[in-house]
């Protein structure tokens, strides 16, 4: 079974976006789009590992009207979300990605 890969968008601190991405990929982000956040995304164990997030598994329905659709992620619980020492000059901030919901 492969390991759950969780997205994110990484909030960096101004004028710093590509040594950011830089860092995160050689941290072993994959970086999918550098723009006015830096897209994101890995293993959850490496999120857990990285920036002490944890996370539990949710349902969410999409789409209610057209059918009752449930899709099953996970959810960052961000309580204790700490940047790590060697990204504290680069990021501001992490938001998770969650399904949408579209009506």
């Amino acid at each position: 079974m492969s390991e759950n890969i969780i997205p994110a968008e990484i909030e960096s601190l101004p004028n710093q976006a590509s040594q950011a991405a830089l860092a995160l990929q050689n941290m072993g982000f994959r970086i999918l789009h550098i723009g006015s956040t830096i897209s994101v995304e890995a293993p959850q164990t490496l999120w857990q590992s990285t920036f002490n997030v944890a996370f539990e598994r949710q349902k969410k329905t999409v789409m209610p009207e057209i059918q009752t659709s449930e899709v099953s992620y996970a959810k960052a619980l961000t309580s204790g979300l700490e940047i790590p020492p060697q990204l504290q000059n680069l990021v501001k901030g992490v938001m998770f990605v969650e399904p949408p919901e579209l009506f």
